[in-house]
């Protein structure tokens, strides 16, 4: 694969520090559920690449009222209660959202998400979540196929940031070798 951390940052323009903390720990996660290959590699940059200009887990910006308004008791996102609209805003690599998701990625991660919703931003946690995400929305295959467009649906749930992944996947494909 030639994508070491000193490729990626420059095609990002992320911090390097970062790159070469975060990037083998999302290696190792898809490695670890035996996903891992050139075009899921591709993927996880592009997909983080396109959430992160710091290739960091970051929290969601917004407002408590921005909050309210966007995730508060939407029963699709299982915020149930008052304060879950906050409380379970989207954090990490890709922004796991709502009380549903952080219940089942906490599981499939072996870390109480509910309870302590933050812990979603730990470095190996959000690695894990993304792996788990990409298996289980069966993104290898659609990147295996080249399919990009799809690859960001199945992430993102609809094509907003499509300009950015975009930009940030021409380049990578860029450096892969011709395939004949």
């Amino acid at each position: 694969m030639p994508f070491t951390a000193d490729v990626i940052a420059s095609t990002l323009h992320a911090p390097l520090a970062n790159v070469e903390k975060h990037w083998p720990l999302v290696k190792d996660a898809l490695a670890a559920l035996r996903v891992l290959d050139t075009p899921t590699a591709v993927a996880a940059i592009a997909t983080i690449g396109a959430e992160s200009y710091l290739f960091a887990p970051e929290r969601e910006q917004g407002s408590d009222a921005y909050f309210r308004r966007m995730y508060e008791f939407k029963r699709a996102l299982g915020n149930t209660e008052p304060g879950d609209g906050a409380r379970y805003c989207g954090r990490g690599f890709i922004p796991v959202r709502g009380r549903a998701e952080y219940a089942r990625f906490g599981k499939l991660v072996g870390a109480d998400l509910v309870e302590d919703p933050e812990k979603a931003l730990d470095p190996a946690l959000a690695a894990r979540i993304l792996a788990y995400d990409f298996m289980l929305k069966e993104v290898p295959k659609a990147a295996a196929e080249g399919n990009w467009v799809k690859v960001h649906r199945l992430v993102r749930g609809d094509l907003s940031g499509w300009k950015r992944f975009n930009g940030i996947l021409i380049p990578l494909l860029k450096l892969l070798p011709e395939q004949g």
